[in-house]
């Protein structure tokens, strides 16, 4: 629940919006009251292709849950990530049989396996946000992801912020409202 904070910042300009923040599905050891969509000790392929697996049916359930008890087609749905959480977007999204509305990715990156590219099944347009001092995730990783959903025909767009770490600032919330009134056409 630590990123619904984003749904109240946007909740004057998108008021007719049901915001909902899940907690990932596992305990984060390094957190009290944390919780991680996977254990990312290192960001290895490896690693994180596990872990993006491992977690995908979490993510998947949920969206079917929240589409089904809200009456909301998954076209309707429009989707804001950090981190892990962007990493879960770019991978498991595009894999849906129903597009979503859109996926504004944060601080993340695009984790290709060798089907990655025949797996694609829709393609939402997609907006990524980084700090070029992140000492997390590197911001070249979302300057890689760009260019690859590019490559595959994607409508994606992209900013680096200087002076920002892995987090999110208000210039990086008006650019993700910016893009969700753009897409809604607000």
């Amino acid at each position: 629940n630590d990123l619904i904070s984003i749904g109240k910042f946007w909740q004057k300009e998108l008021p007719n919006t049901m915001f909902i923040s899940p907690n990932a599905p596992f305990d984060c050891p390094w957190g009290d009251g944390a919780y991680q969509w996977f254990e990312l000790s290192s960001i290895s392929p490896e690693t994180i292709g596990g872990g993006l697996k491992k977690a995908g049916p979490y993510l998947n359930e949920f969206i079917d849950h929240i589409s089904k008890e809200t009456k909301i087609p998954i076209d309707k749905i429009f989707f804001v990530s950090f981190s892990q959480g962007t990493m879960m977007a770019l991978y498991h999204l595009c894999k849906r049989n129903s597009i979503c509305a859109g996926i504004m990715g944060y601080s993340g990156l695009l984790f290709c396996d060798k089907n990655f590219d025949l797996s694609i099944k829709s393609k939402p347009p997609v907006r990524l946000y980084h700090g070029k001092n992140d000492d997390v995730i590197i911001f070249e990783q979302t300057v890689n992801a760009s260019k690859k959903l590019k490559s595959l025909d994607f409508d994606v767009d992209h900013k680096i912020k200087d002076s920002l770490g892995h987090g999110i600032d208000e210039e990086g919330l008006e650019y993700g409202l910016e893009f969700i009134k753009q897409t809604f056409n607000i």
